[in-house]
Parts: C-alpha cells; sequence; structure tokens
C-alpha cells in the first residue's frame, strides 16, 4: 500500500494505544514521511502523552535526520510538559541531551514549566547546569524560565542570583521575580524589587504587589498603586480590580472598599467574597448580610467562604432564623461542609 501523509495521520489519529502505534511505526518509516512535518507532529503529539513512551518517542525521532532541527524535540518537551504526564518532559529533554541533541532557547522554558508543574526541584536545577554549559546565560527567554521555576519553588535566593546576573531583563523578569517573593511571604522584599523596577510594570506585577500591601497593611502605599493603575487605565481590568478590592480590605479601609466595589464596572464571585468576608471580620456583620442578600437578587450563586461568612454574621447578630435558612439553603444545593462552614454552624448555635 502506498502510504500518504493523510492516510498516516488518519491512523495515527485513530490509533488506541501505545501497542497500536508500534504497529504503525514501520509503516511511517517505510512511507519515507517520517520527517515530514505534520506526521512528526502528529507521532511525537501521541507519544508525549506519558512517561512509558518517552524513549520510544526518542528513538523515534533518531531514526530520522532531525539533526540539524530542533522542532521535533521541542514539539516532544512541550506536549509532555502541556499534558497530563510532566516528568515525561524532563526525562525526553535529558535523553535527548545524553544523544547529543543541543537544546535552544525554546527547549529549556518548555522543560523548566515541566519542572514547575512536578515540583521537580533537583530536575531544575540539572536543567539549569545545562543552561550554563551550553551558555544560554544571555538569553532573556531562557533566563526567565529560570527565575519563574526558582520563584515557584521557594527558593528566592536561586532566583535572585539568576536575576541579578542577567545582562537584560524585561517586565516579566521584574515580575516572576516579584510575585515569586510574594508567594514566599517576603512582602517587604517584593515591595523593595518593585520601587527598583525600570520597566512598566503589568497587570501581574500589581496584583502581586497589591498582595503584598493587603498582606503588611501597607495602605497608603496600597493607594499609590491603585493611582498608579488608575493613570494606566487598568482599572476596568477584573483581575485588577479584586486585587484592588482585596487590598483595601486586607488593610481594613472598608470605606474604600465599599466605594470602590460600588464602581467596579464588572463583579464576579471573587469581588463578592473579598467585600462580604471582609465586612464580617471587620465586624460589621449587618452590611454584610444586606450585601449577601443584593448578591441573591442578582441571581449569582455564593461560595463556600460566603456562606461561612453569612453564617458567622448571623452568629454574631443572633440572627438564628436567617442561619437555619442558609443551614438549608447549603444541605438543599448538595454543598459539601468544609471547616469554615462546620465551625460557622457550631457557632451559631
Amino acid at each position: 500500500m502506498n502510504y500518504t501523509k493523510w492516510v498516516l495521520l488518519d491512523m495515527i489519529n485513530k490509533c488506541s494505544g501505545f501497542r497500536s502505534f508500534k504497529q504503525i511505526h514501520a509503516q511511517i518509516l517505510a512511507s519515507g514521511l517520517a520527517s515530514n512535518d505534520l506526521v512528526a507532529s502528529s507521532v511525537v503529539g501521541f507519544l508525549g502523552k506519558s512517561v512509558t513512551s518517552v524513549d520510544y518517542a526518542c528513538d523515534f525521532l533518531k531514526q530520522v535526520d532531525w539533526r540539524e532541527s530542533s522542532f521535533p524535540f521541542n514539539l516532544l518537551i512541550s506536549g509532555c510538559a502541556s499534558g497530563d504526564a510532566p516528568r515525561a518532559a524532563f526525562l525526553a529533554f535529558k535523553r535527548i541531551v545524553r544523544d547529543g541533541f543541543s537544546p535552544d532557547m525554546f527547549t529549556v522554558p518548555a522543560v523548566m514549566k515541566s519542572c514547575v508543574k512536578f515540583s521537580g526541584k533537583g530536575e531544575g536545577r540539572q536543567v539549569h547546569g545545562v543552561v550554563v554549559k551550553m551558555g544560554f546565560q544571555c538569553d532573556v527567554y531562557v533566563q526567565n524560565s529560570l527565575v519563574h521555576f526558582y520563584s515557584v519553588c521557594g527558593d528566592c535566593g536561586s532566583a535572585v542570583k539568576v536575576f541579578d546576573e542577567m545582562p537584560e531583563r524585561d517586565v516579566v523578569s521584574w515580575t516572576g521575580l516579584i510575585s515569586g517573593h510574594v508567594k514566599s511571604g517576603l512582602f517587604d522584599e517584593a515591595m523593595s524589587l518593585f520601587s527598583r523596577m525600570d520597566v512598566k510594570p503589568n497587570v501581574a506585577t500589581f496584583v502581586s504587589v497589591l498582595v503584598a500591601c493587603g498582606r503588611m497593611g501597607y495602605l497608603s502605599v496600597g493607594k499609590v498603586i491603585h493611582g498608579l493603575i488608575f493613570k494606566r487605565s487598568l482599572g476596568t481590568d477584573l483581575v485588577v480590580g479584586n486585587a484592588v478590592l482585596d487590598m483595601y480590605v486586607k488593610c481594613e479601609s472598608l470605606c474604600d472598599a465599599k466605594k470602590f466595589f460600588d464602581e467596579l464596572p464588572e463583579r464576579d464571585i471573587v469581588s463578592w467574597t473579598s467585600m462580604i468576608s471582609g465586612l464580617v471580620q471587620c465586624k460589621r456583620a449587618r452590611e454584610s448580610l444586606e450585601l449577601f442578600h443584593d448578591m441573591q437578587s442578582l441571581g449569582i450563586e455564593p461560595d463556600k467562604i460566603i456562606l461561612a461568612s453569612v453564617l458567622s454574621a448571623c452568629a454574631s447578630l443572633g440572627a438564628l432564623d436567617y442561619g437555619r435558612w442558609v443551614h438549608e439553603y447549603i444541605d438543599r444545593k448538595g454543598i459539601q461542609w468544609d471547616v469554615h462552614i462546620g465551625t460557622s454552624l457550631i457557632d451559631m448555635k
């Protein structure tokens, strides 16, 4: 049979499993189309779904003359990193480097992404070693992936070291380092980095520094950040808006929070949760119940945090009838209790 690329693509697409693919393998090689971009993409996409088929995928790619192109290897690693077997991406990277393949600026970020997904701190350090050996320290795209990796893993010291050695930094570099410090609870350090930033911040940068302001109670600084956001016309972005709102709530500036909440052009469950739970935490239980009523009148379904907050408000006000109604609502909707709802129900009795 004379196999065309379309026939082969159809066969791969219909392949039911790894064993079935082995039967197609010989036909692909015999057709002479193994190096066709579409066929190679389909093969690599299929084989990059599990750890068990990584070696087989690398063997397949070695049988084709891909030495001058990193395309199929990057495709394999990206597919593994994006799928359900992220560790397979690292194993593929390790194998192809051992076989003499030289990674490029697209290979490293993909494999670092996989290391983040399976929390492979040791594996990520191995990739970093390859980066140094290959001389990729000057590539901002590669270095950003390393900063992000170390930041997410909570190793801010290594992230700073990579950052400081970068000959060029962009907004992704700064934001990755700032957000990493915020996630690690190093809020003052994050604010210090923000003050040193020599490029325009983006949405993610502002969200991170607003979180830091809220956690540290830096209301005056938070207001300055809010002003910068307004100046940059980012106030209509829902994610940024929720971050501003949460900052005011965390700083217990409820007047500013309520004013900002009322002016939001769009609200989601995060907006309502921040405002209602904030009112309860600041002992303004009656206002929280009024806001909960407003939310219900708009047909918005509450989440567990809102329900726990409302039950706490009922307990503090002695509003047992309203609390029983909320309890019945939880049961009627089949909402699973968590520790917050359970504790709030106990407090109400």
